[in-house]
């Protein structure tokens, strides 16, 4: 039995969820802004449709839009990673197996003779719809590039309903000719340039390209994203090792002066990062810290600059990652300027059961007790609230409230931000009789 795969990808997410509770907005010119209301993340159909970019900071927006036609709302994660979950648990009870892979998309599997099955990734669109309000958009095809790239004509073309099958080789050659490369999941922007100058256009002809080119030119990620458009699954996206690194990053809403606010910044990044790698039981060898400042203020002084500390031994634990953080950021602060933006990125990611043990210097038992540590204080805030045990210099001691992705928000600004309909009962929708 074949294994079909479908790719359950909600519709400028972030728009709708914010029209679930303002019909009054359908049809009509919508955008959700970054932190800080910085740039535009998000965009109804109707706002594409007048030119405005993704990306596009939000002061500029007058440029398209100068007849203020457009309703802006600031990020609300509670309200998005709720109504995420409302659509994955849809998805979920339809008896489909489903693997998240980002806020607004999931795959699905199933044996692909399995017609009742197929009926039911079929009718997803309007399953979803009815029970969240969420339009989403369903690609099905034998590998996950392949529903990626039928995904993205379900939602280009009204026709489809919401849901396109990539079904016969005829099928996939024709939908391979009518992608660019630039556009095929798995091909990085660096690589696009390369590929056109040498007369790659299209996923088909990336396709026609021998086994043996493809892997010296691109490697075994690009071997694996030629073999998915062959229709031969080669990629899995709930394994820890396939992501190279992760980061954690924020503009500030006001510029930071002060060795000690930048810090307590980094540290929380760190701290995030440090979570997600016990999260997907992983851990990391190189720690990266990045600082800028506001390229829109060279009155304020411009400097931007990245330091990398390689760990002896790969870690994970919440000390270790913050205190090689702050390391690296010692090395690299200028008090001379205001900074606007931070990141902390681990990187080197390996199994957490796969950890190289350094030659010489290892302190197998302090690492233990750290470890351990942190796994405990991830319990504490797991059944009593996010951030309740947190390491002192961090911020989240000062801060009143935290999204569900533990980003803190107090200091963010936030001028356009919905209410919290899902997840606050002092917020949640009122119906008044007139």
């Amino acid at each position: 039995m074949s294994k079909l795969y479908g790719l359950v990808d909600c519709n400028n997410f972030f728009v709708s969820c914010e029209r679930v509770f303002r019909p009054d907005l359908e049809r009509k010119p919508v955008v959700v802004l970054s932190n800080n209301d910085g740039c535009i993340v998000s965009r109804s159909n109707e706002a594409k449709e007048m030119g405005i970019p993704m990306g596009l900071p939000f002061f500029k927006i007058g440029d398209y839009d100068p007849l203020r036609r457009v309703t802006a709302f600031s990020s609300n994660y509670a309200l998005y990673a709720d109504l995420s979950r409302r659509v994955m648990l849809v998805i979920t009870e339809a008896g489909l197996d489903l693997t998240p892979y980002s806020i607004d998309e999931s795959f699905v599997s199933f044996g692909g003779e399995d017609d009742s099955f197929r009926e039911i990734v079929k009718s997803l669109p309007e399953l979803v719809m009815k029970c969240t309000g969420i339009p989403v958009s369903v690609g099905l095809a034998s590998s996950k590039t392949l529903a990626k790239l039928a995904c993205r004509f379900a939602k280009k073309y009204k026709g489809y309903n919401g849901f396109c099958e990539i079904s016969s080789e005829a099928a996939r050659l024709k939908a391979l000719s009518l992608i660019e490369i630039g556009d095929v999941w798995g091909i990085g922007r660096r690589r696009v340039e390369g590929l056109r100058k040498a007369g790659i256009k299209t996923a088909r002809d990336f396709t026609m390209m021998s086994e043996q080119q493809v892997r010296h030119v691109m490697g075994i990620t690009g071997l694996r994203t030629w073999r998915e458009l062959h229709g031969v699954d080669s990629i899995s996206v709930d394994n820890s090792e396939s992501k190279k690194s992760i980061c954690t990053s924020r503009s500030f809403a006001d510029m930071v002066t002060s060795y000690e606010q930048l810090s307590a910044h980094v540290a929380d990044f760190a701290s995030m990062s440090s979570v997600k790698l016990r999260q997907q039981h992983s851990a990391a060898n190189i720690v990266s810290v990045y600082i800028g400042t506001n390229v829109f203020r060279s009155d304020l002084g411009t400097y931007c600059n990245t330091e990398s500390v390689v760990l002896p031994m790969a870690a994970s634990s919440q000390m270790e990652i913050v205190n090689t953080a702050l390391f690296a950021l010692k090395r690299i602060f200028n008090p001379q300027v205001a900074y606007k933006k931070a990141a902390v990125i681990v990187s080197g990611i390996v199994s957490d059961n796969a950890i190289q043990q350094p030659l010489f210097g290892n302190d197998p038992e302090r690492r233990s007790r750290m470890e351990k540590l942190s796994v405990v204080i991830d319990d504490i805030n797991k059944n009593k609230g996010r951030d309740k045990v947190h390491l002192g210099i961090q911020r989240v001691g000062k801060m009143s409230q935290a999204d569900v992705d533990g980003v803190t928000l107090a200091n963010l600004r936030r001028e356009y931000k919905s209410p919290a309909y899902t997840t606050d009962w002092n917020e949640i929708l009122k119906v008044v009789a007139k």
